[in-house]
């Protein structure tokens, strides 16, 4: 009896419980959904919340909702402060929540609707009819990205949350850097996971831990998705702008193909296409070929997309993601025109800005230097209209003014580098013919380094180049590769003991060309940014 006694004293001991100053912990449920001007439930997707806990301290507890408006989280018991970061757009307005609630019991459940929003009203008060097009486009606009590779960029679409990225594969083809941007802040590696050339799709990946607040977009199953007739829209990244939304109706569906009034071009090339109900059914794309005049456009049907998707999850499941850090973007903000004005005339200073190097020539360009070169051409084009007009006693035309793209540049500094061409001696022997050129060396890659350390880039840009020119004196057919990198306007700084730059030939991978900077060339790029950080400052917008 003793020992059973004791037995018993130590099961009680022993089995787990809440320890002293312990609280078992809620479940809460969230459900987001607004109601539509006929009292229609629309779920809203994507909400990030904040739940900030009002009887103890604590960090806030983010939250957000599924595709289907829910969420669910566990809380310890107490009073909360509910907020949503961003106001979320429906048919003309905007709702935003902030409020107060008590989660007490086991199981709890939050529904955030039009009765605890804050309401504003976008139109005016004059009942706007807004399109359901433009209604899907916000919820959705998330799952677009850019692509970038090295040299240039294209539309694609996030599909799975595991990362993975539908897109052209002309866009990533032969490509070693693969990056996706999701905004004007967020920039990711990305790998290329499979690639169908015939039918133009590769299919990327990237780590969404970096991005936790991505939007997947939906895609369509089964038959019925699309019709002829039916009203579709698709979204793109043209250069320089936010995501934009483009309509259009479909007038024809096969298997191979949709053909639709929608506009197509190199901004939204690799984008989605989404049919009236906000599900992707397609793939643009858009060509234009080397030299060509003109772009080819079409649209893919997303079934056609099935193998390389399927190809792409396996491997994902079997092979770690890329890094989830974030890569450096262009500033938040343009260069400030009015500094640019205020320049004059300002010659451009070639000992500063340029040299050579090896076989290459290597320009450094600020936007200093790209007006300063902009409002040379602009003089060059006005001494020829007044030696024409002198010519034929017309009057004399006002001056051109610098048109609005030639003050809207980015806050960026970019490195060209072009090899230079020689003299090709065989083939310029033949008696009465012209001189025959051709290009010494190919650029292969480059460094800039702040003492032992390399900047990272923005965008190691690396284009293909072809020359042809025969005016009868001179001859070049021949094609070649150059550099044209980007970085961040502090990349040339003062700051470091020494700038220098590498420059690797493609023929002499192991032979890099090195400069070290002259430090007044530093610090006068440096000073090219002056007002750039006098406007960042004023705006209080940060690199991030």
């Amino acid at each position: 009896m003793h020992r059973l006694v004791v037995l018993c004293l130590l099961f009680l001991v022993c089995v787990p419980g809440p320890l002293p100053g312990q609280t078992a912990s809620v479940k809460v449920k969230v459900r987001a959904a607004l109601y539509d001007r006929d009292l229609n439930m629309k779920p809203v997707p994507h909400l990030a919340l904040t739940f900030r806990n009002l009887d103890r301290s604590g960090p806030e507890i983010p939250v957000q909702t599924s595709l289907d408006g829910t969420a669910e989280v566990e809380l310890t018991p107490g009073k909360y402060q509910i907020s949503s970061g961003k106001p979320t757009e429906f048919q003309g307005k905007t709702y935003l929540w902030d409020l107060q609630q008590q989660f007490t019991k086991p199981e709890n459940v939050l529904e955030l609707s039009n009765d605890n929003a804050k309401v504003t009203d976008l139109t005016g008060g004059r009942n706007a009819q807004v399109d359901s097009l433009a209604e899907h486009f916000r919820a959705l606009k998330g799952s677009a990205v850019t692509v970038w590779a090295q040299d240039g960029h294209g539309t694609g679409f996030v599909v799975d949350p595991a990362g993975l990225i539908i897109t052209n594969q002309h866009v990533t083809a032969g490509f070693t850097y693969l990056a996706v941007q999701f905004d004007g802040e967020r920039k990711l590696a990305a790998e290329l996971l499979a690639e169908d050339k015939q039918k133009d799709i590769s299919v990327l990946r990237v780590n969404l831990a970096g991005i936790p607040d991505a939007v997947v977009a939906p895609l369509a199953q089964g038959s019925g998705v699309l019709l002829e007739g039916e009203r579709v829209f698709t979204i793109g990244n043209p250069l320089d702008q936010e995501k934009v939304l483009t309509t259009g109706v479909v007038s024809k569906v096969d298997k191979d193909a949709i053909i639709s009034d929608i506009s197509i071009s190199a901004g939204n090339s690799g984008g989605p296409l989404f049919n009236s109900s906000g599900v992707v059914v397609g793939i643009t794309t858009y060509r234009t070929g080397r030299g060509a005049g003109s772009g080819l456009s079409g649209i893919v049907p997303i079934s056609q997309a099935a193998d390389a998707l399927a190809s792409a999850r396996t491997k994902a499941a079997s092979t770690p993601p890329p890094s989830a850090r974030l890569l450096p973007v262009a500033p938040p903000i343009k260069y400030p025109a009015d500094a640019l004005r205020a320049l004059g005339s300002r010659p451009w200073q070639k000992e500063i800005y340029y040299f050579k190097l090896g076989n290459f020539d290597v320009e450094i360009i600020t936007p200093v230097t790209r007006y300063q070169g902009a409002m040379e051409r602009l003089s060059r084009a006005e001494k020829e209209r007044e030696k024409r007009a002198k010519k034929s006693g017309a009057p004399p035309e006002a001056p051109q003014q610098p048109a609005e793209y030639e003050t809207q540049y980015d806050s960026v500094v970019r490195i060209d580098v072009s090899p230079q061409l020689k003299l090709d001696f065989w083939k310029s022997m033949a008696p009465g013919g012209p001189v025959v050129m051709k290009f010494k060396s190919d650029f292969l890659k480059m460094k800039l380094l702040c003492d032992t350390s390399e900047i990272e880039p923005i965008l190691p840009g690396r284009y293909p180049v072809t020359v042809r020119l025969a005016n009868g004196s001179v001859y070049v057919d021949d094609a070649t590769f150059e550099g044209a990198y980007t970085y961040a306007p502090d990349a040339i700084s003062p700051k470091c003991k020494q700038v220098s730059l590498e420059v690797v030939p493609m023929k002499e991978q192991d032979k890099p060309l090195v400069k070290v900077l002259d430090p007044g060339a530093v610090t006068q790029i440096w000073s090219d940014f002056d007002p750039f950080r006098k406007a960042l400052e004023t705006s209080g917008k940060t690199p991030k």
